[in-house]
């Protein structure tokens, strides 16, 4: 059996990032209780990591802890997604607008590699590729903005969102069309389309199949 805990990457990080994977799938499930104990050997790590990622995806809002019963999935709330979509569309449009004024070159040159990949992607329909394209293009633009605090906390605001909904959009098609004008008007160096269209894109997908679609 191949277990986190065989792996090379750092084993905090490698918890973190599979934990937050079981929940944002939805493989565990909302108002699960998790113990340390559990997840431990489901992961195949020992209890010091599993308890730092307790940790950290409770600061990014996936997990709430339980006094002395250790820690829970965090709960559908249609009020804590309004004010999870509203803060996310601020941040983002704050990153865009970074991005293009910062204008790095390295930035620049991934996010014109990105609507290559995603051309050709679209040709080939391509989901799987769309999807990770998708994901990429927030991160890019929070790489571009300069601010390791904007990255994370747009990070873990995204995550929140997708949680939030039960799960990333199956609607890759139409994110990606939406995603490669902003990301044109980007590397164009129109700050002010760009987050015209950032603001138009998340309203949409929030809209969309009645609010229940991250973007």
């Amino acid at each position: 059996m191949n277990t986190i805990g065989s792996r090379h990457r750092s084993l905090r990080d490698e918890t973190v990032d599979e934990l937050r994977r079981l929940i944002l799938s939805g493989e565990v499930e909302p108002g699960e209780r998790l113990s340390e104990l559990s997840i431990s050997e489901r992961l195949g790590v020992s209890r010091l990591p599993v308890r730092e990622a307790f940790r950290r995806l409770e600061a990014e809002g996936l997990l709430k802890s339980i006094p002395r019963r250790g820690v829970r999935v965090v709960e559908l709330d249609s009020h804590e997604l309004a004010v999870v979509r509203e803060v996310r569309m601020a941040l983002e449009v704050i990153a865009v607008n970074k991005t293009v004024q910062r204008n790095d070159p390295e930035v620049m040159q991934a996010l014109r590699n990105s609507l290559e990949r995603g051309r050709k992607a679209v040709d080939e329909d391509d989901r799987e590729a769309l999807s990770g394209l998708n994901e990429e293009f927030h991160e890019l633009l929070a790489e571009g903005a300069g601010s390791h605090f904007l990255s994370e906390t747009l990070r873990a605001v995204r995550n929140q969102a997708h949680h939030l909904v039960g799960g990333v959009s199956a609607a890759v098609g139409p994110s990606w069309e939406e995603h490669s004008a902003i990301i044109r008007a980007t590397v164009d160096g129109d700050a002010e389309l760009a987050a015209m269209l950032m603001r138009r894109h998340l309203a949409d997908r929030h809209a969309h199949q009645g609010g229940t679609s991250p973007a």
